[in-house]
Formats: structure tokens, C-alpha cells, sequence
């Protein structure tokens, strides 16, 4: 029962977010704009439950690497440092570093929390290197619509322009960034639900 009202509860939320009004036809997405009814800006809660998959991809030998993780979208955290330290770089050189890795659907973010890792290190200069992270969604999650790093929290060279997305995929740009254990990255996160398709008849 109560997951039962949940899921009304995601389909019917609609919260209207000003700044992700502003990145529903930029920042990478490619969903047709016309599938998205601003007013349906959905409190980040309706992603509880999705499946999430985590894979190391550097553009320095255009692969990803030959293992990804995957966890489901709860109260804890998605990947451990041990997971995330078994994402070998996809090229022959690399760090691999113990990066606790959370998608807090409650506050809305995505976070990485350098806290575990334990040896100061470099990614490799490239295009793109670091981590691709795939959602599937079920019937009541709802589309990632904007994702912007919150620099009061960030306190890496991560950026806005180190993100891009689409409806149901987040891509993290490490390329050349330093790091310790007292790196932190914190993405906010802004959904919305799709509007039906129109019967081809209509």
C-alpha cells in the first residue's frame, strides 16, 4: 500500500524549479522538448527505485572499461569505494580510485566523496575521462531534465561544462583533475515527467 502511494504521489507532483526550467532545451539534453510539460518538475523522490549502472570510459582509447556496477536507487549509498575502485581505467594507464559514489534521490544530487581514496593522484589529460553513470527507469520514476555542479559544496576543478546528460544518463568529466582525500563533487539535480505520446491516429 504505501508503495502504492508512493508511486501516485511521483506521478502527480509537479514543483516548479526555475533554474531547471532554464535547462530543459540545453546542458547536452536531447529528449524533444515538445515530451516535456514544464509544469510536471517533480520533487527528486520519484527516482527512488530506479536501476543505475556505473562504468569508467576515457575517450584516450574510446572504450569503456569491461566492467560496470549497478545498484538501485535507495536510502544508501549506491556505490561503495571498493565498487568503484574496481572500474580499472578502460586505457593502460590510469587511476582507479575508492570514490564513494551517491545518487541522493532525497536531496535531489548527485555525489562523490573522495574521502576514502587513499593516495593523492591525477586523471589523465583526454576529451572525456571518467564515469558514465545509465538510468533505467520504472513506471513512476520521472526524466533528468538538469544537472549543474553546486560550487558552494564542489571543492574540485569540476564544472558545469565538465557535466553533460540526457533524460536518463549523466556523464562526469574528471579529465585532468587533481585529487585527495578531501575531494567532494555535488551535482544538482532536476527531474520531470514525460507527456504521453499522441496516437499516431490524433
Amino acid at each position: 500500500m504505501q508503495n502504492t502511494l508512493t508511486k501516485r504521489s511521483c506521478r502527480a507532483a509537479a514543483l516548479i524549479v526555475g533554474s531547471a526550467l532554464g535547462l530543459l532545451a540545453g546542458c547536452g539534453f536531447s529528449l524533444d522538448p515538445g515530451q516535456i510539460d514544464p509544469s510536471s518538475i517533480v520533487d527528486p523522490g520519484c527516482l527512488e527505485g530506479a536501476q543505475i549502472e556505473l562504468v569508467r570510459y576515457s575517450t584516450r582509447c574510446e572504450q569503456k572499461g569491461a566492467k560496470s556496477v549497478r545498484a538501485e536507487v535507495g536510502d544508501g549509498m549506491e556505490f561503495s569505494p571498493e565498487q568503484v575502485r574496481s572500474l580499472e581505467s578502460p586505457c593502460a594507464e590510469g587511476p582507479n580510485p575508492g570514490i564513494e559514489i551517491h545518487l541522493d534521490h532525497g536531496l535531489g544530487s548527485l555525489i562523490f566523496d573522495f574521502s576514502n581514496v587513499t593516495q593523492a593522484d591525477r586523471f589523465p589529460n583526454a576529451d572525456f575521462e571518467g564515469y558514465v553513470i545509465d538510468i533505467v527507469l520504472r513506471d513512476h520514476n520521472a526524466l533528468l531534465v538538469g544537472a549543474r555542479v553546486d560550487t558552494e559544496q564542489t571543492n574540485v576543478e569540476v564544472e558545469d561544462i565538465d557535466i553533460s546528460f540526457e533524460p536518463t544518463r549523466i556523464d562526469v568529466n574528471f579529465e585532468g583533475v587533481s585529487y585527495d582525500d578531501r575531494g567532494f563533487v555535488k551535482i544538482d539535480l532536476h527531474f520531470a515527467g514525460a507527456r504521453p505520446r499522441p496516437d499516431a491516429g490524433n
